[in-house]
């Protein structure tokens, strides 16, 4: 029990960590960031849920999402490859989604800030909506799955 409590973590570790590992440069040439969580606005339980560009080691692994969850909050450079793409389970059905021109005001990229994308599963296929969260501060867990 103790040991999946501490795996379920690890990805907060991981996210509070990387900023100390990462190397001077990369941090100094574009700390703007922006805040993502994913919510689930579908009627099905989203086994698994995946944002960023594993390529680059900004990937995020946020877990099983019931309908109505929202994850926490994870921050990612504000440049678009870090977070186009999604990728949801459910079931054993995987679905990768490319957010491009879904942004607030028909913008191409996300301004650094905080933001919700809340998919939903249509015709088979996800749709996604992006709400800026201008109060938001920092990851508040409030509404949140824990």
């Amino acid at each position: 029990m103790m040991r999946r409590t501490w795996l379920q973590r690890l990805p907060l570790w991981a996210a509070a960590l990387a900023p100390l590992l990462r190397p001077t440069g990369a941090h100094t040439q574009g700390s703007a960031q922006v805040w993502l969580r994913v919510r689930n606005g579908s009627q099905e339980a989203f086994t698994h849920v995946w944002q960023g560009l594993p390529q680059q080691g900004t990937d995020v692994d946020l877990g099983p999402l019931l309908p109505g969850d929202t994850s926490r909050w994870h921050a990612l450079p504000a440049t678009l490859a870090h977070y186009r793409k999604t990728r949801i389970q459910i079931g054993q059905r995987q679905f990768t989604h490319v957010t491009d021109q879904s942004f607030p005001g028909g913008r191409a990229t996300l301004a650094p800030g905080h933001y919700t994308f809340t998919y939903t599963l249509e015709g088979g296929a996800l749709r996604l909506t992006v709400v800026a969260e201008p109060g938001a501060s920092g990851p508040d867990r409030s509404r949140q799955k824990q």
